[in-house]
Order: structure tokens, then sequence, then C-alpha cells
């Protein structure tokens, strides 16, 4: 592989490679943390995710992958996630103020059904072209 992009060989920085055939390495301190080849990814270290206290009402991705709320007070969820997005949402308090959630298909043993929200939930919403799918994870304590 030819380097890309070296930042500080001398004492480990981040170093990029490369070759003909379009694979990518990302290394830091002489470690391999990210390769891309053809249409696959690999990740050699953990991955940190953005956790976002949603302010308003709008799950949008662009905050973070993983999102709280506290409700303290009834509230309608609007959505910007785009297709292959996803986002994993914890809501406080659902059991006390009325959720309305933007149209969902429900992944349930249910079927399509909303779940009914407990104090502290947990679910993953997803977009797959145009229709938003959200799955029910469960209660947290």
């Amino acid at each position: 592989m030819t380097t890309i992009i070296n930042a500080d060989s001398v004492t480990g920085g981040a170093v990029v490679t490369g070759d003909a055939s379009g694979e990518l390495e990302l290394q830091a301190a002489g470690t391999a943390l990210l390769s891309l080849a053809g249409d696959a990814v690999t990740f050699n270290k953990g991955i940190a995710e953005t956790v976002y206290t949603l302010t308003g009402t709008d799950i949008d991705p662009a905050n973070g992958t993983i999102q709280t709320k506290i409700l303290s007070a009834p509230v309608t969820f609007t959505e910007s996630i785009s297709a292959g997005e996803s986002v994993v949402f914890q809501v406080e308090n659902g059991v006390t103020h009325t959720i309305t959630w933007p149209t969902v298909t429900w992944v349930t043993s249910a079927g399509n059904a909303a779940p009914t929200p407990t104090e502290k939930d947990t679910f993953v919403f997803w977009k797959i072209s145009t229709t938003l799918y959200g799955a029910y994870v469960g209660s947290y304590v």
C-alpha cells in the first residue's frame, strides 16, 4: 500500500494508506483502525457514537444515532431519517405524557401496532426507501 496522508509517522500519528484497487486503511499509532475494501468497511476497534439529548421533537440522525428525550408534556414527534439511516431512541415519562409518533410501520409480535409506553422505553427507528420502521426494544431501569 502507498501512504496517502502521513500526519506524523515518527510519533505514531494518523496514517492513511491505499492502493490501486481502491483499498484504504486508516492507522493511528501503528494500529489499523478502519479498512475499506470493495463494498466492505471493517472497524478494527470500537465505535463511539454520539448520544444526543433531544430538545425539540425532530428525530434526526444528524444529531447522533443514539438520542434521548425526557418528556414533560404531551409530544408529537417528527423525523428526518433518510433511507438507510437509523436511530436508537430512549424516552422517559411516556406513561405520563401522550406520545404521537410520525407515520411508522411498527415491527412487533402483534403486527403493525404502536407499543404502549412505560416509564422508560427504548425504540429503534430506521428507514427503507420512504417507509419508516420502528421497533420497541423494551423498558429500562
